[in-house]
């Protein structure tokens, strides 16, 4: 009977074992899967994030600023304050950093009021407007199968609009 009883502990004992021996496998491969699942929700948050900032100033710009310069200020304070919780973001320096961020970096690519082109008035001029941002999106970990130093994602859009209606 001890001799049974001896045969069945060391059985329970190396079936242990191999059970830590398999999880000391797998872990490295869970563990990577979650932070892959976690990077690419992060990249895809921050790129719809800054997709909807530059539509949204794009918008503003066309609509609403007076000139190039107007243009590139605003076109920045929006996608500024609109992507804030991004990954990457970098806040500015001054009385309102989140409204002049050096990350993402923005321009306005073209920005024109014209009344003279179809379908514009000197009443209703059309406003054009051409906006860029761009991110450096850094991963929480670094994997061997993608580029090291970060994506760069960039946003662009372009808006027209017959203004003062």
């Amino acid at each position: 009977m001890t001799y049974s009883l001896t045969r069945l502990i060391r059985a329970r004992n190396s079936s242990r074992g191999q059970s830590l021996v398999e999880l000391a496998l797998i872990l490295p491969f869970l563990l990577g899967f979650a932070g892959a699942a976690t990077d690419f929700a992060r990249v895809y948050q921050a790129s719809v994030t800054l997709e909807s900032s530059v539509r949204n100033a794009v918008e503003y710009v066309a609509t609403n600023s007076a000139d190039a310069t107007a243009a590139a200020t605003d076109a920045t304070r929006i996608v500024c304050l609109e992507s804030t919780r991004a990954p990457g973001f970098t806040p500015g320096t001054g009385p309102n950093p989140n409204e002049n961020c050096t990350a993402p970096a923005v321009t306005v690519v073209s920005f024109t009021v014209s009344p003279t082109v179809l379908g514009a008035s000197a009443t209703y001029p059309i406003g054009t407007a051409h906006v860029r941002a761009t991110l450096v999106f850094n991963t929480l970990l670094p994997y061997p199968f993608l580029p090291e130093g970060g994506w760069t994602l960039t946003a662009d859009a372009t808006y027209s609009v017959v203004r003062g209606r």
